[in-house]
């Protein structure tokens, strides 16, 4: 669980993602891509297809990442679009060790592009919040995995 604390400051973070969201995104698509040009075949076939501007993709996380830091605090808020990212997830076959490389590179965009507002007690806040998010994506996509996996073998047996 996520500190009253660490609440508070997402929370309050939220009108700087809705002004430099974008930036922070794209800045993190950037790095990404950069570090792991092997993780853009995750994006062959989303919203992402623009080579140059990354299309409306960094846009849609952006706006993903608004909504994560005004309901921090109610997630169930957001079952409906974190059920549509993990199936959008499995679909592309991401897997649990590449949220660890995402994280480092939103962390990284954040800091770059809000520079001295990203302080440390700002960054820590969203290390945890980003970790946190990460680990209920990465149980749901893994039950999605198994639900897929029980398919194909109850339908081989058919």
């Amino acid at each position: 669980m996520l500190s009253e604390q660490t609440k508070a400051i997402i929370k309050s973070t939220a009108p700087v993602l809705q002004k430099h969201g974008k930036d922070i995104t794209a800045r993190m698509y950037q790095i990404a891509f950069s570090q792991r040009p092997e993780y853009k075949r995750y994006f062959e076939n989303t919203w992402m297809k623009h080579p140059l501007d990354g299309g409306p993709q960094p846009a849609r996380l952006a706006e993903a990442v608004c909504a994560y830091a005004l309901n921090i605090d109610n997630l169930d808020a957001l079952k409906g679009p974190l059920e549509h990212i993990a199936h959008k997830h499995t679909n592309t076959r991401v897997i649990a060790e590449q949220y660890p490389v995402i994280g480092a590179c939103l962390l990284q965009a954040i800091r770059d592009v809000l520079g001295d507002a990203a302080t440390s007690e700002v960054m820590t806040a969203w290390g945890e919040a980003y970790n946190f998010l990460a680990d209920v994506l990465i149980k749901r996509e893994k039950e999605i995995y198994r639900e897929e996996d029980a398919q194909m073998i109850a339908a081989a047996r058919k």
